[in-house]
Order: C-alpha cells, then structure tokens, then sequence
C-alpha cells in the first residue's frame, strides 16, 4: 500500500467511522443526550472524541480540554479547560462541534504528505510518548469504533 492509497484508505475510514458515530448519536433523544448512560452521557462520548482528534492528531495545543478523560492528569492543568462546547450546550452544538473536528480530522489525513506519515506525534507531556503519524491515526480511528460501541452499549442498558 502506498503512501497516498494510506491516506485515501484512512480519510475515508475516519469519514466512515464518525459517520457510524454520529448516527448511533442522532438516534439519542435530545432530552437524554446529556443524560449518564453506563458512566458517561452521549454528549460526553462525542465531545470526547472531538477532544481526542483535535489534541493527539491535530496536534492543537492551543485550546482548553474537559473531556479527555485524563483531566486529573498531572499533565493536564495547562490544557484543562473549558472547551468550545461542553455537555449542557445541547444535541445540536455537540454534534454541530463533532462534525467539525471530523470535517478537519478527514481533511487533515488527506492533505498529508507522503513523508508526513512517518513524522512524530507527541502530546505534550502526555504519558502517551511518541509514534507515527500512521499509528497514531490508526488508534484514533480504533478509539472512534470503541466509543460508538460504548454508546451502543449504553443505549442497551442505560
């Protein structure tokens, strides 16, 4: 597989996947999208993975998070936040913000260039250390499918 068929490979699964999210998401009444289902609400879900794709494969630094699910983290406290869009914003919002973090996210992987898919990511202090562009968009786009069934399971029992 080359480079360029990667990235094509990837977008698209990336496009696919948060597809298949959100429409596990738009299926959640709004009255109960905020609402705590086996642990964390939906809202919490979708804003969760916005956070993950706009910190460890966007690579942004710049803004605050609240939904990482590392909050705790002694590395954490310059980055901890209130972001964009939180829980109570309302179904509309959330999805609006995780719509827009996927539009980048797919964007993102199909601009990359051939020798950026070997580049380093590292979150800053993060215990996570550093990979690949590759890998690290590959556990992204695991991190999507394990979260839609996560709601799915919620959804199940909730």
């Amino acid at each position: 597989m080359t480079a360029t068929s990667a990235q094509a490979f990837l977008a698209d699964a990336f496009a696919m996947e948060l597809g298949m999210f959100r429409a596990g998401l738009d299926a959640v009444p709004a009255e109960a999208f905020a609402t705590p289902l086996l642990g964390h609400s939906p809202a919490w879900h979708a804003l969760h993975i916005a956070e993950w794709l706009r910190f460890f494969a966007l690579q942004d630094f710049s803004a605050t998070y609240a939904h990482l699910g590392w909050e705790d983290a002694p590395w954490m406290p310059e980055l901890r936040g209130t972001p964009p869009v939180t829980e109570q914003a309302g179904k509309a919002a959330v999805l609006a913000e995780l719509d827009r973090v996927g539009a980048q996210i797919v964007a993102h992987t199909r601009a990359l260039g051939d020798e950026q898919l070997g580049d380093l990511l590292r979150a800053p202090a993060a215990p996570t250390g550093q990979r690949e562009r590759l890998t690290g968009l590959g556990m992204q786009l695991r991190h999507v499918a394990y979260h839609r069934g996560q709601l799915q399971m919620g959804k199940k029992h909730g």
